[in-house]
């Protein structure tokens, strides 16, 4: 799922970066940013049910975005110009 919205932001819409965080008791989340190319990108302080916790921050270049050959982006073209784009 996350791999369709990369698409979407960089191949369709034209994005030069993404940003993603996970709490960094989250091993899964924080493993699926890391296969998808999303280098670290500091930590931060967050409440989560009313303790803090620690977000990881997550942060991913067009440049380092791999396009996957299984997504097909369909429609995006009359999307752009509601979207400003």
């Amino acid at each position: 799922m996350r791999a369709a919205v990369l698409h979407l932001a960089f191949d369709g819409l034209g994005a030069r970066e993404a940003a993603s965080d996970a709490f960094v008791d989250n091993l899964a989340s924080n493993r699926v940013s890391e296969r998808l190319g999303y280098e670290p990108n500091g930590t931060d302080w967050a409440t989560r049910r009313g303790d803090a916790a620690m977000p990881r921050r997550w942060r991913l270049t067009r440049e380092r975005w791999t396009r996957r050959g299984d997504i097909e982006l369909t429609g995006v073209a009359e999307c752009r110009p509601v979207l400003g784009l």
